[in-house]
């Protein structure tokens, strides 16, 4: 009996799971884990703080300028307001609906983002041709200072990245021909430039534009430069990074 109580309990014993702590390791992690945790939700809090307050200055002045060249009706204050919608409202909302933590189109397959992408693209290039052609048709002289050569210039690229498009969304399949890296980084590259191009015409037209002048004072021009600086700015943060990788991939 003794031998069989003794070998029951031996059985018993080997059924038993003992759990091994390490000595120092556990506490640690577990304290690395919150701080990581921590950091990666404060960052994210951050970047969509930024991307709020972009939206929000990019609707602000759109709706700013609108307000303005509405005030009275001429061929300026339409192509004020074409192009002000143009570049401002549709090209950097474009621009930033590629963003990975843009707060519209979070909940968005990359697909589809791509597809509002150039919807708004279109939308913008309509816009600001519009905006060129009501001016052109009633200007004796064309493109001499520096606000419509900007503009012609950024036109330009608009409509060349239209028409090459299409190639950036079959990138994969034309691998045969050229490789996927060098089409997505010429598009980044020529449609950053594009819009950069733009915007700085936008602020050279704020010194053009009479209903600006005559109910604010200059310094409301100047806040309209600045606010537009800024949001170009907050609207490539992604593309920039993005052109760089794709250009150290050119020569992998």
């Amino acid at each position: 009996m003794e031998g069989d109580g003794a070998h029951a309990t031996a059985l018993s014993l080997r059924h038993i799971k003992v759990d091994v702590v390490p000595p120092s390791s556990s506490s640690n992690d577990s304290v690395n884990l919150d701080a990581f945790d921590a950091t990666g939700t404060t960052y994210s809090k951050c970047i969509k703080a930024v991307d709020v307050v972009n939206h929000v200055l990019i609707v602000s002045l759109t709706a700013f300028i609108l307000y303005h060249s509405m005030q009275v009706y001429n061929v300026l204050n339409l192509h004020v307001s074409l192009c002000t919608l143009g570049y401002v409202l549709l090209m950097s909302e474009a621009i930033v609906v590629l963003a990975g933590e843009s707060i519209l189109t979070n909940s968005l397959t990359h697909r589809a983002k791509k597809h509002v992408h150039w919807v708004l693209q279109i939308l913008g290039l309509i816009s600001i041709i519009s905006g060129l052609v009501v001016m052109y048709r009633v200007k004796t002289v064309h493109f001499r200072s520096v606000h419509a050569i900007l503009g012609i210039t950024s036109a330009s690229l608009m409509i060349f990245l239209a028409m090459t498009g299409y190639p950036v969304f079959i990138a994969s399949k034309l691998r045969s021909y050229v490789r996927p890296v060098s089409i997505k980084f010429g598009h980044n590259f020529f449609g950053t430039a594009c819009f950069a191009i733009g915007m700085a015409s936008q602020c050279y037209g704020y010194r053009k534009f009479r209903a600006l002048n005559e109910q604010t004072s200059l310094d409301v021009q100047v806040i309209c430069i600045i606010v537009t600086a800024v949001i170009t700015i907050l609207s490539i943060r992604n593309a920039l990074p993005s052109l760089f990788r794709q250009f150290i991939g050119l020569f992998r």
